[in-house]
């Protein structure tokens, strides 16, 4: 599986919430047992699951309610790094989303963003690219909170109040915390995670804006970007399936997300021994199995999900993958579960 990989500077986000809640830095790595040169900045990323380990101990140690909505409240534009420049130098907040989309990567290898009209409002949808463990409330809600915070800071309107607010996760107990830090309570258990706002936002100048700076910050981020891509064509390519929510994938549309032909795509994974086919089968073997214990889908409904057009051809790679049916494999996360309560 490609390993998903997060910016030491996303990490400082993540410890300085904690230490804004009384928790030191130390207690955590402690707990974690990971090694991080904070000053300077080493390593330059850690794994997903580092990342997680680090964000569960943040949680559990604050036992705070709102521990995410404090975190995308202590921003600094540090935590995001050059793409935080590059956006804030940007003319209007249409091309400062662009570019943080775009090189979303350079911070968090863990989420993706996409930014979508309807009508007269835009959204901002916000989704986990999760390797192992789930991403808990605290994640969607910091999320949520941080591009509101940096959208602020963008258009220099810290009372700025986004049209619409949706979370997939239920409501808790005090709602008065959502409203204070979002100006009106969210819509809770929905499908995605997104955040709305006029669609006439889009085009407001921002108060930092500086062509001469931002083609300089715009340089240097495509520096980074293509040295953060020099991996091998496997893993990018396992990276590119990853961006996408559906497995009904083409060669051409990861071709083209990798900027390349796909007689070229497919000449570099002949020269790694590998091809797209079995990378495509590869990703849908890792989804599968995400499918089959962290959710209660019925199987059928995760067949077409992995893009197999008959639940028959759907069982047959279950057995050739796992050699197991697939409600083997969900009975056997029922019986960890049980053996865990």
């Amino acid at each position: 599986m490609f390993k998903k990989r997060v910016s030491i500077h996303w990490i400082k986000a993540i410890l300085a919430s904690a230490k804004s809640l009384g928790i030191e830095t130390e207690e955590i790595l402690s707990k974690t047992q990971i090694t991080l040169d904070l000053d300077k900045n080493k390593p330059e990323y850690l794994s997903l699951q580092e990342t997680q380990q680090i964000w569960f101990q943040a949680e559990k140690l604050s036992n705070h309610e709102h521990f995410g909505l404090i975190m995308g409240q202590v921003f600094r534009p540090s935590y995001f790094h050059v793409v935080a420049y590059l956006a804030m130098t940007s003319p209007n907040l249409k091309e400062a989303y662009q570019h943080f989309i775009k090189f979303l990567p350079l911070i968090t290898e863990a989420a993706s963003l996409s930014l979508c009209y309807q009508r007269n409002k835009i959204c901002i949808v916000f989704t986990p690219q999760i390797d192992q463990t789930p991403f808990s409330r605290h994640q969607y809600e910091s999320a949520l909170t941080l591009l509101l915070t940096f959208t602020r800071w963008l258009v220099g309107d810290k009372d700025l109040v986004p049209d619409k607010v949706m979370l997939e996760h239920g409501m808790t107990s005090d709602s008065d915390a959502y409203k204070n830090v979002f100006g009106l309570v969210p819509e809770f258990n929905q499908q995605q995670t997104c955040i709305y706002f006029p669609v006439t936002l889009l085009d407001k100048e921002l108060i930092d804006s500086d062509a001469s700076l931002n083609q300089l910050h715009l340089s240097h981020a495509q520096t980074l970007f293509l040295s953060h891509q020099t991996r091998s064509w496997r893993d990018k390519t396992l990276f590119a399936l990853g961006q996408y929510h559906h497995l009904n994938l083409s060669k051409k549309t990861i071709a083209d997300h990798l900027n390349v032909s796909p007689r070229t795509l497919q000449r570099r994974l002949q020269e790694e021994d590998t091809s797209f086919q079995s990378l495509l089968d590869v990703h849908k073997r890792d989804q599968a199995i995400q499918l089959i214990k962290e959710t209660d889908l019925a199987f059928k409904a995760i067949a077409l999900q992995l893009g197999f057009a008959e639940s028959s051809t759907f069982y047959r790679a279950i057995n050739r993958w796992f050699n197991k049916t697939p409600q083997t494999l969900r009975q056997e996360k029922t019986v960890l579960s049980d053996v865990g309560d």
